[in-house]
């Protein structure tokens, strides 16, 4: 008897074309990036608050971008847009490497923000969603899973590089890397099943098990509220995560140690990641909310208050990496579960211009904070531990308004 092996989806391939998207301007252009910031601080002579500048001026193009994404994605396919973000992305880096002032590296920040704001949450969710009608959460956690890899072993190899050939010649060969596995991402995209004669993954049981959609549109009120939610998100995620490294080395951590603790975290966000999407289907986001935002929290406060000592600094970032998860992966979860199949484009859309403005709000709160204590960044992960809190507090209460009204 022979038996025939079921060919892997191409969805399968589209979700590993949008990881690696993901990988360049979310693990790498955000992620990793912290690695560079002591080293333009002190090879540049900037305050503590132009550092944290040149990532709200970032953080500000980010979110231009995301808000001009509709525009950008009516007039051009998903394919082609992502490509061109990844091009973007290689010369933002390129530019960095010619920087020699502040200005500069402002301008480079502005086109790696651009290149991020197109190539990022947006289109990929609406990848995933063209693709997956099963699934769409597991898929989503492993594009989101492999930004992990920007931090598991690359901290120390930018760090080494940067230590021995220099901070131009490192941002020249992180520009090269992102240009390539931006031509991979271009090559393995296309925008709907029908491109390649399919249809999407799970489609035939989805119809069998297509579920009451019922009233789930959000009110004003509840976009109020999910605003504010999106805000500090935005405010825990990339500030929070930015400054990890100038947080380390105020405490005295040395520079190879504070690079190990970036790949912890990198290790425990791809776990927590992958644990977020494999329990999708069991605990629902609404029950594991309060988990992720717990352990956020907790985590916070360990590195803020170890005063160097690497024991409670690394649980504390391996604690942060698992609960990133919330703050990623949490938005399409969240975008699935309050808005229905006619209203989720522009629901995930709206998310994400809510937590690209809150990390630009706040991307200089952390060096302001830090120049009036002394050069300390304690204060400021102080401040994130309660705003984990508040803000799944706050998502909590749009899903029981939205229960009381279905």
């Amino acid at each position: 008897m022979k038996f025939h092996k079921k060919p892997i989806h191409y969805g399968w391939f589209v979700c590993v074309g949008c990881a690696l998207m993901l990988f360049c301007t979310s693990g790498i252009t955000v992620n990793a990036f912290t690695v560079y910031q002591p080293y333009i601080m002190s090879q540049n002579n900037l305050t503590n608050a132009q550092s944290s500048a040149i990532l709200t001026v970032r953080s500000l193009f980010i979110f231009l971008a995301m808000l001009l994404a509709g525009v950008y994605y009516g007039h051009i396919s998903l394919r082609r847009g992502l490509g061109i973000a990844g091009l973007l992305n290689g010369l933002g880096f390129v530019c960095f490497g010619l920087s020699k002032s502040f200005a500069a590296y402002c301008a480079s920040a502005a086109v790696v923000g651009i290149a991020y704001g197109l190539g990022n949450m947006i289109p990929v969710s609406i990848l995933l969603e063209h693709w997956f009608r099963q699934k769409r959460t597991l898929a989503v956690s492993l594009c989101y899973a492999v930004t992990g890899f920007a931090t598991l072993g690359i901290p120390t190899v930018l760090t080494n590089l940067i230590e021995s050939r220099g901070l131009a010649f490192t941002f020249f060969v992180n520009a090269a890397g992102l240009m390539l596995l931006g031509l991979v991402t271009f090559l393995l995209v296309r925008d709907y099943p029908k491109d390649k004669g399919l249809s999407p993954y799970g489609a035939e049981a989805a119809l069998l098990q297509e579920r009451k959609t019922g009233s789930k549109n959000m009110n004003a009120m509840d976009w109020c509220l999910m605003l504010l939610a999106m805000l500090l998100t935005g405010a825990v995620t990339n500030p929070g995560y930015s400054h990890l490294t100038v947080l380390m080395r105020g405490q005295g951590v040395d520079p190879l140690a504070a690079a190990t603790g970036i790949t912890i975290t990198g290790v425990f966000l791809i776990v927590g990641k992958l644990l977020y999407g494999g329990l999708s289907e069991v605990l629902p986001a609404r029950k594991s909310n309060w988990l992720f935002a717990g352990l956020m929290a907790l985590g916070f406060g360990l590195c803020a208050l170890s005063g160097g000592n690497h024991l409670p600094l690394f649980i504390g970032l391996a604690l942060y990496g698992i609960s990133l998860s919330v703050t990623t992966v949490g938005l399409t979860a969240w975008a699935g579960d309050l808005s229905t199949g006619d209203t989720y484009d522009t629901v995930i859309r709206r998310f994400n211009v809510g937590y690209a403005a809150g990390g630009m709000l706040f991307s200089t709160l952390p060096g302001i904070l830090a120049d009036r204590a002394n050069g300390s960044y304690v204060p400021a992960y102080l401040m994130f531990a309660a705003f984990a809190l508040i803000l799944v507090g706050l998502v909590q209460i749009v899903y029981r308004r939205m229960d009381r009204r279905c």
